[in-house]
């Protein structure tokens, strides 16, 4: 292909026109500068190997002087672009001190055949006729198994020896912290005796204020405060002979609650602080504290007694990366890009063998690395996200799936063998780490229960349930007479139904993973909910719950038509979010949006949606799945709760720091006050505008580290 292509070419579903300059797709148009598509064009027609800068330089800046600025701001350019019509997709792959590569393939427009070159045109030919020989085939199967073999051969993974010196079979779990609080994230230290966790309650002089305090145990079980955050400590890590505690520190920035507003990307401020500790004396020897980091922290480690690893992103809309800080000569340096690991979510060491967990294919995979960052072995798991630390003997780590409450061990060679945990489903489970002997595992428990309230519109609350369980995701029906939740009662998760003040069970067999979302179909006869990877279908007329569609990325129901059976759903692709339409009775689906978008809700058969921290208001019509902008002055990060004909009820703030209710007229564009609320400590679920809300309170839940034994 020639690398002055003007014909056009496809990446996934965005068309690309080099003539004009534009990138287009489902409708949305995006112009770029002449030289970020030149930059694009030739990426595209050198797709099959890495370009470096040089090259772009030489190429496309003939006879100017120009630096690598100027190619790295074609490039965020670009990434820019796609990141608008494809949301976070990676399509251009950066590899350090090499180049760039487009990470899609391009599919070039061609008007003919007789536009391709001889050469090509002759080999099509060729194989036309060979392509109807029977020994034609039987010569391709042999030269494909050969290839096989050879294949094999090159990846078959060397003999590791593995000696396992630990525990896989537990036979009690008792609390390690019993006091009535918030106690989580327990980091073992080497010596077997001390256990550095966090600790947090709600301050003495301010009921809404929590107070996070990092804090190391003895085997006497005595506590040791180290410090407070006016944020809060996020993760713990000791180094490996111990000397060193590194905590990280959450905070916004002055003046910004720590919750981010809704459908909001994180962007939280990040402190390293480094503890120098005597633990016999329960003395501070020294603290560092490295400079804040803007963005995201995913993990952090230690690869040495001196250094630092961390998986992190640089802003919100960078890419992930690992990096290795000094903290000696206080240097930091980005760690190359792994072959076949381009999105690493989390990084472990022990003794300078790394496991990082990246991103494949909405699941994830675990690479095993020597010191000088060769591959021991891959292997990918049916997962979308783990928690992941090293057994103490090196053979292998520690894995957790929260969200399908998953605890195994993975080795070297990939062996697995499960860890079975007490199934509580109105419980959480996190951060599981071993104790340096192996004898024993430490873990998070932190158990909810809720009561749900209807907030009349005359500002009166209601208790619509009263008991000790937890109860959830309360929903009206259309017309407000019905309201369907979801309780975890005698360890069963169920949904209930209350109508005419009174109360009965819904579903007839327990459900088996926590429920995301529920919504009604505009008649009110049927529901729809996700649980775990699966969407279900419960038919009030005739009383019965179907499968409709499972799918290993995240689905979130938004809108079900029964006269036609289609779905509109949110689909979670790393950490954009669009919308899909699918028919569930062949299972055809088929994308709507290319962004990310935040809150969406239908009326009246379409799908009335904002773009993820972007103002305005969208409608996707149901008739043609064709986009209109309704206005461009709902406030951005909007909590839409009912669309109307004229207008749309919503609130603004953020996880427990809820506003009051709002309303915002098309015609006029004016917010007002529809319903008013005494406290910003809740949070919603539903509402209807003859109604009121409904809603559960916040509170700061019951969490103890527990010692598998």
């Amino acid at each position: 292909m020639s690398a002055n292509n003007e014909n056009g070419f496809a990446l996934g579903d965005v068309q690309v026109s080099p003539s004009h300059n534009e990138l287009v797709a489902l409708g949305r148009t995006i112009k770029l500068q002449p030289k970020v598509m030149a930059v694009l064009n030739y990426l595209a027609c050198n797709h099959n190997r890495v370009v470096s800068n040089e090259e772009l330089i030489e190429r496309l800046w003939k006879g100017r002087i120009v630096t690598h600025g100027s190619v790295q701001k074609s490039i965020n350019a670009l990434r820019s672009a796609f990141a608008e019509l494809m949301g976070e997709q990676e399509v251009i792959t950066h590899y350090s001190k090499r180049g760039y590569q487009l990470k899609i393939a391009p599919h070039f427009l061609v008007s003919s055949q007789s536009e391709l070159p001889s050469a090509e045109l002759a080999s099509r030919v060729y194989f036309a006729k060979r392509w109807r020989s029977s020994w034609f085939w039987l010569g391709l199967v042999g030269l494909m198994l050969v290839f096989a073999l050879l294949v094999y051969s090159s990846l078959r993974m060397e003999t590791i020896a593995i000696n396992k010196n630990h525990k896989t079979i537990f036979r009690t779990a008792s609390g390690y912290t019993n006091e009535t609080g918030h106690e989580r994230s327990a980091e073992p230290h080497p010596d077997n005796n001390h256990v550095a966790y966090i600790r947090e309650k709600f301050t003495a002089t301010n009921p809404r204020e929590i107070e996070s305090e990092l804090i190391v145990r003895n085997r006497a079980r005595h506590d040791w405060r180290i410090a407070n955050s006016q944020g809060t400590w996020f993760k713990l890590a000791w180094s490996p002979a111990g000397s060193h505690l590194v905590a990280v520190e959450v905070k916004r920035r002055d003046g910004l609650p720590l919750s981010p507003d809704f459908y909001e990307k994180p962007n939280y401020l990040y402190s390293f602080h480094i503890f120098s500790l005597d633990l016999e004396k329960d003395r501070l020897l020294e603290k560092q504290l490295l400079s804040q980091w803007q963005g995201r922290i995913y993990s952090v480690t230690w690869w040495d007694e001196d250094n630092l690893e961390f998986v992190a992103k640089q802003g919100p809309n960078s890419r992930s990366a690992r990096y290795r800080y000094s903290t000696k000569n206080q240097q930091l340096t980005m760690l190359d890009e792994l072959d076949g690991a381009a999105n690493p979510l989390a990084s472990a060491v022990h003794n300078k063998n790394t496991a990082v967990v990246s991103e494949y294919k909405n699941t994830v995979q675990i690479d095993f690395l020597r010191e000088n960052q060769s591959r021991i072995s891959r292997w990918q798991l049916n997962f979308s996200t783990v928690d992941i630390s090293w057994i103490p003997d090196g053979s292998g780590i520690l894995v957790y799936a929260e969200e399908d409450r998953k605890l195994f061990v993975l080795y070297l060679d990939g062996q697995q063998t499960e860890i079975p945990l007490t199934d509580n489903k109105d419980s959480t489970f996190s951060r599981p780490r071993y104790r340096p002997d192996g004898s024993a595992i430490f873990y998070t428990e932190e158990k909810h229960s809720s009561n749900i309230l209807i907030l009349t519109l005359a500002g009166v609350k209601i208790k619509l349930t009263e008991n000790t369980d937890l109860n959830y995701l309360a929903t009206f029906s259309p017309n407000g007479e019905k309201v369907v939740y979801v309780s975890v009662r005698n360890n069963q998760i169920q949904l209930w139904l209350v109508e005419d003040g009174l109360e009965r069970q819904l579903s007839v067999q327990p459900i088996a993973k926590k429920i995301g979302a529920i919504i009604w179909s505009e008649n009110g006869d049927h529901l729809i909910y996700n649980s775990g990877p699966s969407l279900y279908h419960y038919n009030f007329i005739t009383a019965k719950t179907t499968l409709l569609l499972s799918d290993p990325a995240k689905m979130q129901p938004v809108a079900y038509f029964p006269d036609t059976g289609k779905l509109v759903l949110l689909k979670t692709d790393g950490e954009a979010k669009n919308l899909w339409s699918i028919d569930s009775k062949n299972q055809r689906q088929k994308q709507l949006t290319f962004g990310s978008v935040g809150a969406a809700i239908e009326h009246d058969g379409d799908v009335f949606f904002q773009y993820a921290s972007e103002s305005g208001l969208w409608a996707l019509r149901g008739k043609d799945d064709r986009l209109e902008l309704i206005t461009p002055k709902l406030d951005k990060n909007s909590k839409l709760l009912k669309v109307e004909k004229n207008g749309v009820y919503f609130l603004s703030g953020g996880m427990c720091r809820e506003s009051d209710i709002y309303y915002f007229d098309y015609a006029t564009e004016v917010k007002s006050t529809f319903l008013a609320r005494d406290t910003s400590l809740v949070s919603t679920t539903a509402f209807n505008s003859g109604k009121g809300v409904l809603q559960t309170e916040c509170y700061l839940a019951e969490s103890n580290i527990v010692l598998l034994e």
